[in-house]
């Protein structure tokens, strides 16, 4: 185990075993939203991510500061179970940073925090505009959204919390729960359900999952982590700064495009075939009716 926590609560964090990627669906009121969690991101933040979303900690809480083209925060928990509050409570220390996980994407999910080694419970998703994260200590990605990022961009915004906006303050969601968010900002969405599998080990770290739940003939086990697409050295888990597409759509992105220009090919050679067999016909046509007209004529 990674996580940097007190001798009291290590055994609480046991369940907490796997070492590889995990898949986490969840649905909320703005429609599902997949992650994928990467144990070599972050390790301590994996690990922490993990436990809190396999216990149901994140269900049923706010979305609560959702600024466009920035992020959306959320973890502060409605939950009653006074163990899962005490271990999401208690800070982990920070991961070393990985340069070729910087700038961050859009989809890019990390822990929140206040200061060195304080990450707890509270994390966000990157946003277009949110190039400029990852310069804090505790700012460092463990996990990406593979699926339902539209849903992500719609989720409602009443603006920055205070003092920069008027969106909800984090003292009064602790101290009121779930009633202070439905009386004053109704409009917030919130998670429903989120539930935790394995991936399959045998993807790479970083390698979109729809790759293998949807296998494609022209994706081949011999596709490296960086290829060239028309002349350009495009990195798959690299999506680019400026791109809108989810984080690891432009291999599938790719590999869309792969597969029609083999389809553009088969369908030029079969119609060069179909042109010559039909000038050998007519040139053939053409020689038998001269030859008739001769014939008729003498």
């Amino acid at each position: 185990m990674w996580c940097a926590m007190d001798a009291t609560l290590s055994d609480a964090v046991v369940d907490v075993t796997v070492e590889e990627d995990v898949k986490v669906h969840c649905t909320t009121t703005a429609g599902p939203i997949t992650f994928v969690l990467h144990s070599s991101w972050s390790p301590q933040g994996y690990a922490r991510a993990a436990l809190l979303f396999q216990r149901g900690y994140y269900d049923q809480s706010h979305f609560f500061r959702v600024i466009p083209h920035f992020l959306v925060q959320f973890g502060i928990s409605y939950t009653t179970d006074v163990e899962l509050k005490r271990i999401a409570e208690a800070t982990i220390e920070d991961d070393p940073k990985r340069e070729d996980l910087l700038p961050f994407r859009e989809g890019m999910v990390s822990f929140a925090g206040s200061g060195p080694n304080s990450r707890t419970s509270q994390l966000f998703i990157a946003y277009d505009g949110a190039g400029n994260l990852g310069q804090s200590p505790w700012e460092t990605p463990f996990g990406e959204v593979i699926e339902g990022m539209d849903n992500v961009r719609k989720l409602y915004s009443y603006g920055d919390m205070p003092p920069w906006g008027k969106g909800p303050e984090q003292g009064p969601i602790r101290n009121r729960g779930s009633k202070y968010i439905e009386e004053n900002f109704p409009l917030l969405d919130k998670f429903e359900t989120c539930t935790v599998s394995k991936m399959d080990p045998s993807l790479k770290v970083g390698q979109k999952v729809a790759e293998a739940d949807f296998p494609d003939e022209n994706i081949h086990a011999e596709d490296e982590l960086t290829d060239d697409v028309d002349g350009e050295n495009v990195d798959p888990n690299m999506s680019g700064k400026d791109t809108t597409y989810p984080i690891g759509a432009e291999k599938d992105h790719r590999a869309m495009r792969g597969s029609s220009n083999g389809k553009a090919s088969s369908s030029s050679l079969s119609f060069v075939k179909i042109l010559a067999l039909s000038l050998v016909v007519a040139i053939f046509v053409v020689k038998l009716f001269r030859r008739r007209k001769r014939v008729h004529s003498e």
